[in-house]
């Protein structure tokens, strides 16, 4: 019966621990986020309110220290901060409203492949659409001392990214991608925002995505997935993937180089992944990381890709696993039959 008892006091303080405990001190470190959102408007919106909120409470913050300690510089130089942060995040608001109004628009439209097939000429200037015989001019090397990254070839475009983003990007790319802060007017981002040649610009924009939709195939892999929307930047060398960029321009293009993703599956788990790939900002607040803008399939390929490269024996381990425990849990009962059979006379 004592025997009893102390499994059963063990038992308690281990659901305290990793019901309570654990929980709590992952919430600290890693702050609870929304799931991912595919509709990137909402996303935008929602998450730039967030950010206003977050403003607003620092702000207040602030100026109650230096209510309290008027005559403090640092502390006045903090609220000044604090103001300008606010005025960053209302400003970001603003922006998201406008371009996704925008996005939503050209999204409505009946795309004409045709004529957006003469539009994307202007496109090969660095793009390439391999699938359609063009090559882009730039190759890796190029592109990496050019413009610190590969550009991308365009052939899965159409069916990887989600339409409304695609819009998006192409009218507005920095704001896009969601990289305002490390590219600006004084340091632009290498793709340029599309102004159209003189006609409708949400047209334009629309018939160049139709075409893109027209050329795309329905289906894709996994990996092809990867490699559309992960590969300038990132290695899987476990799959014998390596980025086509250079490593030391993409370091400067980045701020620093990317991680190989390879067992990026066992330290950051399925649900993480999805919400950092469907929008890096809301876990990272600052990354220079930019926004992906796949779709929720094709997120999901990605993340099976990842889960294939870099955890292939989940399976195995998880039927190992349970196994151990049914074992445990048989000897257990022997060894409590046993010890009531051998040991009765000395207690």
């Amino acid at each position: 019966m004592r025997e009893l008892k102390i499994l059963a006091v063990l038992i308690v303080f281990t659901l305290i621990t990793y019901i309570g405990i654990e929980p709590f001190a992952h919430s600290q470190m890693s702050p609870h986020t929304a799931a991912a959102n595919f509709n990137y408007d909402q996303e935008d919106t929602d998450l730039a309110k967030v950010r206003i909120e977050e403003a607003k409470a620092a702000l207040a913050k602030a100026e109650d220290k230096l209510a309290k300690k008027t005559d403090d510089e640092n502390l006045a130089k903090a609220v000044e901060s604090a103001r300008q942060e606010l005025e960053v995040r209302e400003n970001d608001l603003n922006a998201y409203q406008e371009l996704w109004m925008q996005a939503n628009a050209i999204a409505a439209l009946e795309g004409n492949a045709e004529n957006g097939a003469e539009l994307f000429a202007a496109c090969t200037a660095c793009h390439g659409l391999s699938s359609q015989g063009f090559e882009s001019p730039f190759d890796a090397a190029m592109a990496s001392e050019s413009y610190g990254v590969a550009v991308p070839d365009l052939s899965l475009a159409g069916t990887v990214y989600d339409k409304k983003f695609l819009a998006a990007l192409i009218i507005n790319p920095t704001q896009a991608l969601k990289v305002s802060k490390k590219f600006n007017d004084e340091n632009p981002l290498p793709m340029t925002p599309f102004f159209g040649f003189g006609e409708d610009v949400n047209q334009e924009t629309a018939d160049i995505i139709a075409y893109l939709r027209s050329v795309a195939p329905q289906n894709v892999s996994g990996k092809e997935a990867f490699e559309t929307a992960c590969l300038r930047c990132h290695d899987a060398r476990y799959d014998a993937l390596y980025s086509p960029t250079e490593k030391s321009a993409l370091k400067g293009y980045m701020g620093s180089n990317p991680p190989d993703l390879s067992i990026m599956i066992r330290s950051r788990l399925a649900d993480y992944l999805e919400s950092f790939i469907n929008d890096p900002q809301k876990k990272l607040d600052g990354t220079a990381m930019p926004r992906v803008g796949l779709t929720k399939e094709r997120t999901e390929q990605v993340i099976s890709y990842l889960e294939e490269v870099g955890d292939s024996k989940k399976d195995e381990r998880t039927a190992v696993g349970i196994g151990m425990i049914i074992f445990f849990a048989i000897l257990a009962f022997f060894a409590y039959m046993w010890k009531e059979g051998v040991w009765r006379e000395l207690h």
